[in-house]
């Protein structure tokens, strides 16, 4: 584990909308979905398949998007994305469906019937201690395209207090890669921090720290993303905690 020497407190958790459904996929399929999202529209919770081999809670985690839509990515415990859900609520009433990553089937919740929230479900979105931040966060999916593995990795080392050391490399599109330089570590503000100017070419990013995972976010703008990293590249996404 990381014992870093950090004393600022941790960012409130504000959940600001809790979703819970049963369905069945394409009519065949059982499952349970549940998520909360908080005040930064950051999506987690929890999927399940109850006639599953060994049924039991897979982490879910994404964004609700800027049209309302939800779009979460299902996680197994290296950071693989092994199901894709997107739900959309139309008139208070939910639908969406399920994607395989890998060839891309999509398959629709059908028979959907809304629950109560199971209680099991939340705490995805508490912030994470900053003495407790991983070392290591990873994810991967398949790109159809390549016939391959490919995602983000992101190593974090102490640099003393209230301060981190990150470097951040994500393969998708063009290849975005990046450190903090040696004396010029992150600044932790609670679970959060926001780092300028990586690689001296401009390029900002937030880091959000949350119990299992980190969100990535740019602050820049497109065009410096492009001058940093090439077209529709950047650090952004979920990075899965894979060694504390």
């Amino acid at each position: 584990m990381m014992m870093l020497m950090f004393t600022l407190g941790m960012s409130a958790q504000t959940i600001v909308e809790r979703v819970a459904f049963q369905a069945t996929l394409n009519g065949k399929i059982p499952v349970r979905v549940a998520f909360e999202v908080d005040a930064e529209k950051t999506a987690a919770g929890e999927i399940y398949y109850p006639k599953a081999k060994n049924p039991a809670p897979i982490l879910i985690v994404g964004y609700k998007m800027p049209d309302g839509d939800y779009y979460l990515r299902e996680f197994n415990s290296k950071g693989e994305v092994t199901g894709i859900v997107h739900v959309e609520r139309k008139a208070g009433k939910f639908s969406g469906y399920w994607t395989n990553p890998r060839t891309e089937e999509g398959l629709r919740f059908t028979n959907l019937r809304t629950i109560v929230f199971p209680k099991a479900c939340g705490g995805k979105l508490l912030p994470e201690d900053p003495a407790h931040i991983g070392r290591e966060y990873r994810y991967s999916f398949y790109h159809t395209g390549m016939k391959e593995m490919m995602g983000g990795t992101a190593t974090f080392k102490g640099a003393g207090k209230n301060r981190i050391h990150f470097d951040i490399s994500n393969v998708p599109g063009n290849i975005a890669e990046g450190k903090s330089e040696q004396g010029r570590p992150a600044v932790l503000h609670g679970n959060q921090f926001v780092y300028n100017n990586v690689n001296e070419c401009g390029y900002g990013f937030k880091a959000i720290f949350y119990k299992q995972f980190v969100v990535f976010e740019t602050t820049s703008d497109y065009g410096t993303t492009t001058d940093c990293f090439g077209a529709h590249t950047t650090f952004d996404g979920v990075y899965i905690k894979v060694k504390e």
